[in-house]
């Protein structure tokens, strides 16, 4: 059984220092790698752990290379029910207050196979086609990844239409110019080629452009920490042309 004091709610809503939350971060990473409980509850799936990678983890990457060295600015995850995910206050005498609202561009169903197998057998193909076979939980569970390379070009082509996707969504709520569109990428494996970073640049303009996203700012932010894109919202007529 995994120590519940690995991530609990209260200490995941604490406010800090944007260092703070960095290195907190960098040691809850740690500890849930620690040892193959912790390791299984971290690629469960479960509420805390899940809350952590996909919001937790790109925030505290994003204020870190944002707001390093601030002692005036406080960022505080959000467990709740709002319209977003943390807030970014800042002290006096420049007062105020940034919502934050995060995505992952990432699909999160086949990531959970992967990480059935993951769990199952110690190790997993990130690429290659998936079958499976029963309710998950269920003594006939089977889920088989067939190791299969694929095209870099195609890998990235399909990375794309999946950062497109999760902004079309978010294009559908209604949220204001004090709120911030993180987005959470790979820059890992799709998008570890910096020679690449132009095109996601051009393709980023031409969704903001097209898409009514009701945002400040939207800012991309890879997972690697390499990767770091961001965009005020309306943009204007000469920010929007492609590269």
């Amino acid at each position: 059984m995994v120590p519940v004091q690995i991530l609990n709610p209260n200490e995941m809503a604490t406010p800090r220092t944007p260092d703070d939350l960095y290195a907190w971060v960098i040691c809850k990473c740690r500890e849930l790698s620690a040892s193959p409980e912790a390791k299984a509850y971290a690629r469960s799936g479960a509420t805390l752990p899940k809350k952590f990678y996909d919001e937790l983890f790109p925030l505290a990457t994003f204020v870190s290379r944002e707001y390093s060295g601030r002692s005036d600015v406080l960022v505080q995850p959000s467990l709740g029910n709002d319209n977003f995910d943390a807030t970014i206050k800042f002290s006096a005498p420049n007062e105020r207050i940034i919502f934050v609202e995060t995505t992952y561009a990432k699909d999160g169903y086949d990531e959970s196979l992967r990480m059935e197998v993951l769990a199952k057998e110690g190790h997993v193909s990130l690429s290659g086609p998936i079958s499976k076979s029963g309710r998950r939980g269920s003594a006939d569970r089977v889920v088989t990844v067939t190791p299969e390379a694929t095209r870099r070009s195609e890998q990235f082509a399909t990375y794309l239409d999946l950062i497109q996707a999760r902004l079309e969504a978010k294009s559908k709520g209604q949220y204001g110019p004090h709120h911030v569109l993180l987005v959470a990428v790979d820059d890992y494996l799709p998008l570890a080629q910096d020679y690449d970073w132009p095109l996601v640049d051009q393709r980023a303009r031409s969704w903001i452009t097209d898409l009514a996203l009701d945002f400040g700012r939207v800012v991309f932010v890879g997972i690697a920490g390499r990767l770091l894109l961001s965009y005020s919202l309306p943009l204007l007529p000469e920010e929007s042309k492609a590269l």
